[in-house]
């Protein structure tokens, strides 16, 4: 996947080059290469920061998360909380079937941005005999943040669940 941040700091390292190209070999082109990299510095850092300005909170993780492990939730409604869901279907059934004699919760401590469309989530799912952090990848699909394909396959393992590739 190609994100904004790749072809901002590709677009900016091309430049740097365009001009040592183009420049002489006075002292006074080192600036320019300096520039550029500060370019591409100020270029991933103002990416980074749209991208966590884009992120949901971890109130909004934790509700995606909560429904998740709600048995009492059909698995049919789970489908839209998981990146391709539908291939999931009949594995969310027997989700849900662990989960009435299993109960689970998730708290969400921590939400970094690793792009535009990818988060990750510093996650601590318990069960009655206790917790364990994990980190939760979501990704962003027509708007919302939907719990990612490896995410959800960490979690039916967790749960000795085969999911569906």
């Amino acid at each position: 996947m190609i994100t904004r941040t790749t072809l901002i700091a590709t677009g900016a390292v091309l430049v740097a080059l365009g001009l040592t190209a183009c420049g002489s070999d006075d002292a006074a082109d080192t600036p320019a290469t300096s520039t550029a990299s500060s370019t591409v510095a100020d270029a991933t850092t103002s990416a980074n920061t749209a991208a966590a300005a884009a992120a949901p909170g971890a109130e909004t993780l934790n509700a995606t998360l909560a429904t998740f492990f709600d048995p009492a939730v059909p698995a049919a409604d789970k489908v839209v909380l998981i990146e391709d869901g539908e291939k999931q279907a009949a594995v969310l059934e027997q989700f849900n079937g662990v989960l009435q004699g299993y109960p689970l919760t998730a708290d969400v401590t921590k939400v970094v941005a690793v792009d535009d469309d990818t988060i990750t989530a510093t996650t601590t799912i318990a069960g009655p005999h206790g917790g364990a952090p994990v980190e939760v990848t979501f990704d962003e699909h027509d708007g919302a943040w939907i719990i990612s394909d490896d995410a959800v396959c960490t979690i039916l393992g967790m749960g000795q669940l085969t999911c569906v590739k």
